[in-house]
């Protein structure tokens, strides 16, 4: 699985075989069952993650509701950053939507790489980045986009993964009724 990361890792810096020796010998490859939770509500989040295969949802939960905020998919960093950053407690969940595999790494050898391999922090800031643009793109999207155009959009970004999320997670992420929801799937498909 470190060959995943590695692939990733390598397209935002270049780190020599050494380095990645010692930044590697950071991780741990943790396993997880459909239905079991990479974090809850009231975690510490402790660990940063990246997706090696399998999937996740993360939600809140609302007087017993879901409220799917996004999906973390293979190639793809996972997190509570802020949780991460401040050292406190998650307020939402992260849940395997099948069987997944993740690449971890802890906060405490992190910040040791930050010391020892300047480049980490460079990798660091790369992809808070990316996700600040990513979340930047999502919340103006709400404003922007119609349902139907958020729909498309994840559609033909997403296309393999969709067909396997349940439709209500889907129109909750998308901000739409699962009625609604329906109504376009039908005119689009």
């Amino acid at each position: 699985m470190e060959a995943n990361i590695k692939i990733a890792l390598s397209k935002l810096i270049n780190l020599t075989e050494e380095e990645w020796l010692v930044f590697s010998a950071s991780l741990v490859t943790k396993h997880f069952k459909k239905g079991e939770f990479f974090l809850k509500d009231n975690d510490l989040c402790d660990h940063i993650g990246f997706v090696d295969k399998g999937f996740f949802n993360f939600f809140y939960l609302i007087e017993g509701v879901q409220h799917i905020r996004g999906f973390f998919f293979p190639n793809e960093f996972i997190s509570n950053y802020p949780c991460f950053l401040l050292e406190n407690k998650s307020k939402f969940y992260i849940q395997a939507l099948e069987d997944s595999s993740v690449t971890l790494i802890h906060r405490d050898d992190l910040l040791m790489l930050y010391k020892t391999l300047p480049k980490v922090q460079e990798l660091s800031r790369t992809i808070v980045e990316n996700l600040y643009m990513e979340v930047s793109e999502k919340y103006e999207s709400f404003f922007l986009k119609s349902p139907e155009e958020r729909y498309l959009e994840l559609m033909n970004s997403r296309p393999n993964f969709i067909q396997r999320v349940p439709q209500y997670m889907i129109a909750s992420y998308l901000g739409m009724t699962p009625e609604g929801f329906s109504r376009i799937r039908k005119r689009n498909s």
